[in-house]
């Protein structure tokens, strides 16, 4: 079994290799696309760990006949700081690995400070950026509130503050905007984070018939206006580009590996 791969569809717009760890996440968002994959773990809220995951990584990386310098990112199934990295650490023996290789990493993560328990392994690395998926400000107490839609995740403004301790660290931040279920949130959000977000990818809500009672033409030109006039680098994934007209955006925000490590 390969357990570094390439990714297919929306999935490839994030990062052009990949690596999961857990099997199933205790964040329990009722959004996420991996739970409904066929050979999901059930219950998917309990993350298992791949206890054989790090022995045979450090096997295929050594078998390897060139190294890996694309980037790979940590993870689409299931999240890399989920609750059980506290107790398992499997992530942080993966890092450790990858580190021996100096493989160039991403890490997408809803799990706020407990990825900072990784920062020293961070600083070692030559090609690593660490991000959040940004969804919630957690402010209004009817719609959108965090704790309903991922019960395990970390806070919102947790996962601020996370990547301002991360960008004071000297690591490289990203942000996902993607699923967006509340446009005038996620704008929020790219605004509050311009201080310590160094790159933004933007996408929009699918699956979920109430999406398309979005105004996704204007939540995408107004995006695009907050990161243009900040200077902020960003790329709009394909199903959001097509809410805007031909020629709208420049090249380098509408190529998927604009933002790789």
């Amino acid at each position: 079994m390969i357990l570094i791969y390439r990714p297919s569809g929306r999935a490839r717009e994030y990062s052009p290799l990949a690596l999961n760890i857990y099997k199933g996440c205790d964040h329990g968002c009722i959004y996420c696309f991996a739970r409904r994959m066929p050979g999901a773990p059930e219950p998917w809220e309990k993350a298992i760990p791949r206890r054989e995951l790090c022995a045979a990584l450090s096997l295929e990386l050594e078998h390897r006949r060139e190294p890996i310098t694309q980037q790979v990112l940590l993870s689409f199934t299931g999240d890399p700081y989920c609750q059980a990295e506290r107790q398992f650490k499997i992530t942080n023996e993966v890092l450790g690995i990858l580190l021996a290789y100096q493989v160039p990493v991403a890490i997408l993560t809803k799990g706020g400070d407990r990825c900072l328990d990784d920062v020293h392994l961070f600083k070692r690395f030559e090609r690593i950026k660490v991000g959040a998926t940004l969804t919630f400000l957690n402010e209004d107490p009817i719609w959108g509130e965090s704790q309903e839609w991922e019960p395990g995740a970390a806070d919102p403004q947790d996962r601020l503050d996370t990547l301002k301790a991360l960008h004071r660290a000297g690591i490289r931040t990203w942000a996902s905007f993607e699923p967006v279920l509340d446009p005038e949130q996620s704008l929020e959000l790219m605004r509050r984070g311009l201080d310590c977000i160094d790159e933004y990818a933007v996408g929009r809500w699918n699956h979920d018939p109430r999406a398309e009672d979005i105004d996704w033409l204007d939540f995408a030109a107004r995006a695009v206006a907050i990161l243009r006039k900040a200077g902020k680098p960003f790329y709009i994934k394909a199903d959001l580009r097509k809410s805007l007209p031909v020629g709208f955006l420049r090249p380098e925000e509408a190529d998927q590996d604009a933002l790789l490590v």
